[in-house]
């Protein structure tokens, strides 16, 4: 049996809630920098005070918020990974994923971009699909060793400015999809595959995912 909360708890949880609302909303017309304390509260309707009882600092609220929608990109990115074996796949159709969103959602994109919750340390949660994909690359001889740390940032970079581009230029889904297929298929060849069978396995994720 789930345990009620108070009138208090509940009017935290409000708070909260509204918080990281108004910093969404916020993030999605500018970046952290130029957004301030007074107009994250003044947006959500609550006492500046109240903001310090749930995070210390603007740039904590971002992340979160950030890393929220990051968080749902990843369990689209395992589901749709379900039941593909190959890494260079696994490893495609994931930062395909991400692009579809820039595509299909360009505010919560650049939401997401404007927030911190782009880590690019190997130990981060957040960071644990790319590296696994990349350890079962390493591990089968799919891809070459150099990968084993540069990769996680190259992937990282990779589909965080070829979103950045997608928004800022209005791409279409083809004109992502042609976008994908020459950016990715670098990351590919980087990795140690071969030109053919890169462009290849770009563009089959490409087509697949982004138009959906």
């Amino acid at each position: 049996m789930s345990k009620a909360i108070s009138a208090r708890e509940a009017q935290s949880l409000r708070i909260r809630e509204a918080l990281l609302n108004a910093c969404g909303d916020l993030l999605s017309e500018q970046p952290i920098d130029a957004i301030t304390i007074n107009n994250i509260v003044e947006t959500a309707g609550v006492a500046k005070g109240s903001f310090y009882n749930h995070f210390p600092d603007k740039e904590a609220l971002a992340a979160e918020v950030s890393s929220a929608i990051r968080v749902e990109l990843e369990r689209s990115v395992e589901e749709s990974n379900r039941n593909v074996t190959d890494p260079a796949y696994r490893l495609v159709r994931g930062m395909c994923i991400h692009l579809q969103m820039a595509v299909a959602d360009p505010r919560r994109a650049i939401i997401m971009l404007r927030g911190a919750g782009w880590r690019t340390a190997t130990n981060n949660p957040l960071n644990e699909g790319i590296k696994a994909d990349i350890a079962d690359g390493l591990a089968s001889g799919r891809f070459e060793p150099r990968c084993e740390d540069a990769g996680v940032i190259q992937v990282i970079g990779a589909v965080f400015f070829t979103m950045l581009r997608i928004i800022e230029e209005q791409h279409s889904a083809e004109q992502a999809i042609e976008l994908a297929t020459r950016v990715f298929t670098l990351i590919l060849c980087g990795f140690g595959l071969r030109e053919d069978e890169a462009v290849r396995i770009v563009a089959d994720s490409a087509r697949d995912l982004i138009t959906g």
